[in-house]
């Protein structure tokens, strides 16, 4: 944690926070400026005490916080202070979440070439020089492949997210003096409403219990004229009835991968990625630029043809571990921009939908309750 990233962060109950300790240090970055590898966070307001472990503050409260001491006991096993224990009762799936993606992240941490095709991608309605002097939110950081090329063009990116897939993130981007990470709850924000000039949430919110909640919370932390990005899944309703079938056929496989050990998910996703190969991706590799043309277009999954294998077998993983897999029409999309206020709203379609908009001048958001499932 860079000793600058203090002025942004807060404790989730809004009060100050105070660095009470530094357990190590080190100038990771090219400025050398001081990283805070290990320490204390103490907030001035509750009394809440939050770590820092691997560079990271890790602001988590209620069961969550319990999680790190299962992840980190080398780090509470030397240290006097500690965390207060909660029960974990009704957040199964939020813990299986967070697991599953810092599972994720960890194992598929590089950040490669291709990355910034997908970041292009995904941000093809701001082109870089719209991104100069602007301070950005990455609303579901994972291992912070787009905060590493998002910083190449803002002022300032800070990434949060859930799991501990906070620590592939700041492997790949904590080199970089404008790039802040933090493992927080996006319904537990640790940061000032309104202090951020674009919000932005990439395959992340479907995953949630209440996912236009979250959405709504995020906008909370745009300035009025913020720039709001977000990508959701899409439902497949308007798609031929075959595909349709085959996206009822993986939601009846998830029912059981969802609760299979990670390791044993990974053998599994690499052989279903095998087969999607084979079936889809390598067939409209060959028929894109032949006669067959129309048909190569009706194949799922051919995005991943100018894509390395690794990649769809990382989706693969992504899609059958995850226990929440919201999906959504255009209709409903429509339905979460019109709701927020969010002006100057478009979706694009195009293997799911980018929703933007801006945050409204004239109002602010309300805090968004969640519904947990």
């Amino acid at each position: 944690m860079k000793v600058t990233f203090l002025q942004d962060l807060v404790c989730p109950c809004s009060g100050d926070l105070e660095l009470t300790r530094v357990l190590e240090s080190a100038s990771k970055n090219s400025q050398n400026s001081p990283e805070i590898m290990s320490g204390w966070l103490r907030c001035g307001t509750c009394g809440k005490n939050f770590p820092i472990i691997k560079g990271v503050p890790r602001m988590l409260l209620g069961p969550l916080r319990s999680t790190l001491q299962e992840e980190y006991p080398d780090f509470f096993l030397n240290s006097e202070e500690h965390l207060e224990g909660e029960a974990s009762g009704g957040q199964e799936s939020k813990l299986r979440t967070m697991r599953s993606f810092g599972y994720e992240w960890r194992h598929f941490s590089d950040i490669r070439p291709e990355g910034e095709t997908n970041f292009r991608w995904y941000f093809a309605s701001y082109p870089p020089e719209s991104l100069h002097g602007k301070v950005l939110l990455d609303a579901g950081c994972g291992k912070g492949r787009h905060l590493f090329f998002a910083a190449q063009h803002a002022r300032k990116v800070i990434g949060v997210d859930l799991s501990p897939a906070v620590d592939a993130a700041f492997d790949n981007t904590g080199h970089l003096e404008n790039v802040h990470v933090v493992q927080a709850d996006l319904f537990r924000l640790p940061l000032r409403p309104q202090s951020f000039d674009m919000v932005y949430s990439l395959g992340v919110l479907h995953h949630l219990p209440e996912p236009e909640a979250g959405f709504r919370e995020i906008l909370r932390y745009g300035r009025p004229g913020a720039d709001v990005l977000v990508y959701l899944y899409w439902s497949l309703n308007d798609e031929p009835r075959w595909k349709k079938h085959l996206l009822g056929l993986v939601a009846m496989v998830r029912r059981v991968t969802t609760r299979v050990p990670f390791p044993l998910l990974r053998a599994f996703s690499w052989c279903v990625a095998v087969g999607c190969e084979i079936c889809f991706v390598a067939p409209y590799r060959v028929l894109r630029n032949t006669r067959w043309k129309k048909f190569a277009e009706t194949l799922p999954l051919k995005l991943y043809a100018d894509f390395p294998f690794r990649l769809l077998y990382q989706d693969q993983f992504d899609r059958f571990s995850v226990p929440i897999e919201n999906r959504y029409d255009r209709e409903d999309v429509e339905g979460w921009l019109m709701r927020s206020g969010l002006e100057n709203w478009d979706i694009v379609r195009g293997s799911g939908w980018r929703a933007m908009g801006r945050v409204s001048s004239s109002s602010t958001p309300a805090k968004a309750k969640e519904i947990v499932a």
